[in-house]
């Protein structure tokens, strides 16, 4: 060892010039890793997904890597705080007050103030103390209120958040945004670019050609089968459901024994996660002995037969029309191939949004993730109630459970909702799509972390 110490010396007494040099490398290049890491392994997640976005409405799966919200939905349909400590509610469901927990920090430190918090309910007047509590006072009692809290928060006027990451930096092409770049709190995260695309054909594209390592949310990936460099990620989405809804006041499907016909004798999808009522499996409000339809040619023979009784024979023996949108169109021909099996003659037509006026709509449809469908099944709501259902029954049970606050009584509401509405079938609910995410397998470890913030996994 002693040895080793003074020809280390030696060397150096002969070389003091060649030796000041390299220790003036060694520093130099210790000063760019530590400024700019660019011998550092690459740790990021390049992630595609499709549509237009402004900063005022970033879709859910980057708005969860930003922030939190002050109210989470469980899986079962309940509501639990997350920013917040707990609400209280009044009697009639007008007024709540709800508890900022204390001590929460924005992304950049900065504690949060109530004022900086952007809440906006219409027909809502809000208010905030100094003591960290948000008062809200409703015209009418509206007792899922907790359910309207649950989109992630951010600074007024800002992309500052709560969440494990921030936004470093936003690339637009007009209003749009084309680019987003995510930096995360922690070293054991992923820097994330997210990039947007137009289409899904484009966003197909770009990962072929190495823009993004995955994409969220694609609509057909068994175009990716063949490709043994990408694994596939299906994933039932419970906040939405592919349903067929009737026009209730056509002459022919006005009548309910038809539309239980039509309901009973549609087909299962193979594939996917039955629904056969307006809830997903896992909601509080469901009722596990609701009537089932689909795929049952003995009752919809006989439901044709009641059909018949009441209706012209020309009404039955005239064509219907199935409207679609290209994503569900082989849905749609497995489901007209079924009730061509009742003798029935059904065309389908494809049309790239939702048309106006139909006879029968195969459609995705949104549901809430409170048991509340009033604005879907409420006769009131023209816009939204598709169907154009008109039930005073289910009016009054959609009415009654927004009022009450007990979840045993508005279960109770929302079970003889099920009940009327299955019986009178203005919709047929077939299932819940899948979330597709595909992926290059080298990026799994990574992805899976992002998944797991926003709970897509």
């Amino acid at each position: 060892m002693r040895v080793a110490l003074l020809v280390f010396l030696y060397y150096i007494k002969r070389n003091k010039g060649g030796t000041l040099l390299a220790l003036i490398a060694a520093l130099l290049l210790v000063f760019i890793q530590l400024q700019f890491g660019i011998f550092r392994k690459d740790y990021s997640l390049r992630i595609g997904m499709v549509g237009t976005y402004q900063e005022h409405d970033l879709p859910q799966e980057v708005a969860r890597l930003i922030s939190k919200p002050l109210v989470s939905a469980l899986l079962d349909g309940s509501m639990e705080p997350e920013l917040l400590g707990g609400w209280d509610i009044n009697n009639d469901a007008t007024e709540f007050r709800f508890k900022l927990k204390d001590g929460l920090l924005w992304s950049d430190g900065s504690p949060i103030k109530l004022s900086e918090i952007n809440i906006n309910i219409p027909n809502t007047e809000v208010s905030f103390s100094d003591e960290g509590i948000i008062q809200f006072k409703l015209k009418e009692p509206y007792s899922p209120l907790p359910s309207l809290l649950t989109k992630p928060i951010f600074k007024k006027g800002s992309l500052l958040g709560t969440g494990p990451y921030s936004v470093s930096k936003v690339e637009k092409s007009r209003i749009f945004i084309t680019k987003i770049t995510l930096i995360p709190a922690s070293s054991d995260l992923p820097t994330v670019y997210i990039r947007f695309y137009p289409s899904e054909k484009v966003a197909v594209a770009g990962l072929n050609l190495g823009e993004v390592q995955a994409l969220l949310g694609v609509t057909n990936p068994n175009v990716f089968e063949d490709n043994p460099q990408i694994e596939i990620l299906r994933k039932t989405d419970f906040g939405k459901i592919v349903t067929l809804l009737y026009n209730t006041t056509d002459p022919a499907l006005s009548n309910r024994s038809l539309r239980q016909a039509l309901s009973f004798q549609a087909s299962i999808v193979e594939g996917e996660e039955v629904a056969n009522n307006p809830y997903p499996p896992n909601s509080w409000a469901k009722d596990p002995d609701a009537k089932k339809f689909l795929s049952n040619t003995d009752e919809a023979s006989s439901a044709l037969e009641r059909a018949k009784s009441s209706l012209p024979q020309e009404k039955l023996k005239g064509e219907f029309n199935l409207t679609t949108i290209p994503n569900l169109e082989r849905v749609g021909e497995k489901i007209i191939s079924s009730w061509k099996e009742l003798g029935l003659h059904v065309n389908l037509r494809t049309e790239a949004g939702i048309p106006q006026n139909f006879q029968i709509l195969l459609i995705t449809q949104s549901i809430p993730q409170d048991p509340d469908q009033y604005f879907l099944w409420h006769s009131s709501q023209g816009k939204t109630n598709l169907s154009k259902y008109d039930s005073k029954r289910v009016d009054k049970d959609l009415e009654d459970g927004r009022k009450l606050i007990p979840k045993d009584e508005r279960r109770s509401k929302y079970f003889d909702f099920q009940k009327t509405l299955l019986e009178d079938a203005p919709a047929t609910f077939l299932y819940f799509p899948k979330y597709n995410i595909v992926y290059l397998k080298k990026v799994e470890s990574l992805l899976d972390k992002i998944l797991e913030i926003q709970n897509i996994n």
